[in-house]
């Protein structure tokens, strides 16, 4: 077996860290920084980088005592961070192997035996996996050993890309620091007033008297200054989801200064999908809402609880985007959800953002050599979420304005919704509440209840239905006036009758006649129809 881990130095930090944007990153990689944690009365730093311990930045000291030292950073700690830098450590290194384990905070093991045909050889694979980290606003050291401590110690002793050669641990281990152990604060000093400062040291005492004062604990640090021993690799389940967070300093009101935001964590979930070789078809917006009741937000919004659809309290702001197919292009989801967010953005400042991104197979296509190039499907989606802002989204009856449009098979005339295109998995889900199970229509309604021997011909039909009075004798329409003009009814046909939806709120029923009319300037032939429940007549179509 040959095992790669990456150690991530000041992790803490660098998880804090990772949501800047690349040049705030780099800029600030040789300031003093420092994380605190603790009651807001009363903050203490829990972790620095390597600067601010130079600088006498240590753990536990106060926020008033850490702001003394010149240029200094100070950042909150919030453990959805770390917890988040993690999941991306752990994405990166599952775009190499499936055997992946989460070792520690900030360390991940990868088994990589086996993997030189696809990757070359451990210093290349290496410096790959390294270079993924790097995206995902991690740096890091990498080592491959033949044993899981082994390549851990490699990685955090020592600066870059290390590769130990088999049998060849003991020698590599031996020039690092005894600090690289996991010794407690008794056996640390016990090692310090023996002399022993490095693993070479530990590793050349003889077995029986070390094991006489330290015990078997002692004979466990003795092997892993050795580079002997050795453990069974533990695979970590994949993050069920690509979720990253950022919390602001200063509540942000408007679009363009939001779109910043959204983008450097779209840029973040990017990388980690493509590092998996995955994309996403949805994706989930949270906005903690800067709320004050004077202000932002109307009154009567802040008691009510709810101000839209998309405001499930009054401080938080939850949207889902549908993607048509699997996309990963951070400037793609960029535009999409800044299209989207002009038409219905939070009625206040944003002071947390959060983007939950649902992984997805990436759809694998091919054209044909002689059929005509389609738009790509990014683009579409763009030019759609365009068109949805001019036009709006739904129309009065709750459906889309934008996709394609679908006839639903409730046998009710003009029964349609707008469908968007979606991914082969979403087409095969069935919409159970267009009929109830093991429904049939009506027996008044057969498919050809609704012809007549003039639906042959072409007709123009009204959108929508003009209404009319129709005036009847024995049950059978005589006379009609709509749309200012009137006329007698030289011959009705029909009625032919449908109703469906009995199984819901919407019930309907309704009775079609052709007709032929008689006008001064001549003669028209008219399909109407009857709303039973309402009582109302329509003209439905002129005949051409």
């Amino acid at each position: 077996m040959f095992f790669a881990s990456i150690f991530v130095p000041d992790f803490i930090v660098q998880a804090s860290l990772r949501a800047e944007p690349e040049a705030t990153r780099q800029a600030w990689s040789n300031r003093p920084v420092a994380v605190l944690d603790g009651p807001e009365s009363l903050p203490r730093v829990f972790a620095a980088n390597e600067p601010a311990r130079l600088a006498g930045i240590l753990p536990g000291i106060t926020k008033t005592q850490a702001a003394q030292c010149p240029g200094i950073i100070l950042r909150k700690r919030i453990p959805l961070q770390e917890e988040t830098a993690q999941n991306a450590l752990i994405d990166c290194a599952l775009g190499f192997s499936p055997r992946v384990e989460s070792t520690a905070p900030g360390v991940v093991t990868v088994d990589i035996e086996g993997t030189e045909r696809i990757f070359g050889p451990p210093q290349k694979l290496l410096g790959a996996l390294v270079d993924s980290a790097a995206r995902v606003g991690l740096r890091g050291n990498a080592a491959a050993a033949a044993n899981c401590h082994a390549a851990h110690l490699a990685a955090k002793g020592f600066a870059g890309i290390t590769v130990i050669a088999r049998g060849n641990e003991t020698d590599c281990l031996g020039r690092l620091p005894i600090e690289v152990l996991p010794l407690s604060e008794d056996q640390s000093e016990i090692l310090n007033a023996w002399g022993i400062h490095r693993c070479q040291d530990l590793a050349s005492l003889p077995t029986v008297p070390l094991v006489e004062r330290l015990g078997q604990a002692g004979l466990q640090l003795q092997r892993l200054a050795r580079g002997e021993s050795a453990r069974m690799l533990v695979p970590v389940e994949p993050p069920p989801k690509f979720e990253e967070s950022l919390e602001l300093e200063d509540p942000i009101e408007n679009l363009e200064s939001l779109g910043l935001v959204l983008d450097r964590l779209l840029v973040q979930i990017g990388a980690r999908l493509a590092a998996r070789s995955l994309g996403t078809d949805q994706l989930t917006l949270r906005f903690q809402l800067d709320v004050h009741q004077d202000r932002d937000v109307n009154k009567e919004d802040v008691k009510n609880g709810i101000n839209n659809k998309d405001q499930i309290t009054p401080d938080v702001w939850l949207r889902t985007l549908n993607l048509p197919i699997p996309m990963q292009d951070a400037n793609v989801l960029l535009k999409l959800l800044q299209l989207d967010l002009a038409q219905r953005c939070p009625n206040a400042a944003v002071k947390a953002v959060t983007i939950e991104a649902r992984p997805a197979r990436r759809r694998l296509t091919q054209a044909g050599l002689f059929a005509p190039i389609a738009p790509e499907a990014e683009k579409l989606e763009i030019t759609l979420a365009r068109i949805r802002g001019l036009v709006h989204e739904e129309d009065e009856q709750g459906r889309a304005k934008v996709g394609t449009p679908e006839i639903l098979p409730s046998h009710k005339p003009d029964d349609f919704r707008m469908t968007v295109l979606t991914s082969a998995e979403e087409k095969r889900v069935i919409n159970t509440d267009i009929s109830p199970p093991n429904s049939s229509p009506p027996s008044s309604c057969p498919p050809s209840c609704t012809s007549s021997s003039l639906t042959s011909r072409p007709m123009s039909m009204f959108r929508p239905p003009l209404p009319a009075n129709v005036h009847c004798h024995a049950g059978i329409p005589i006379h009609i006036y709509f749309d200012d003009v009137s006329g007698a009814i030289l011959r009705a046909s029909g009625p032919w009758a449908t109703s469906g939806h009995w199984w819901k709120s919407d019930e309907w029923s309704r009775a079609e006649w052709d007709v032929t009319v008689q006008f001064s300037s001549g003669v028209n032939q008219y399909r109407i129809f009857e709303e039973r429940e309402q009582n109302r007549w329509y003209v439905e179509a002129l005949y051409d």
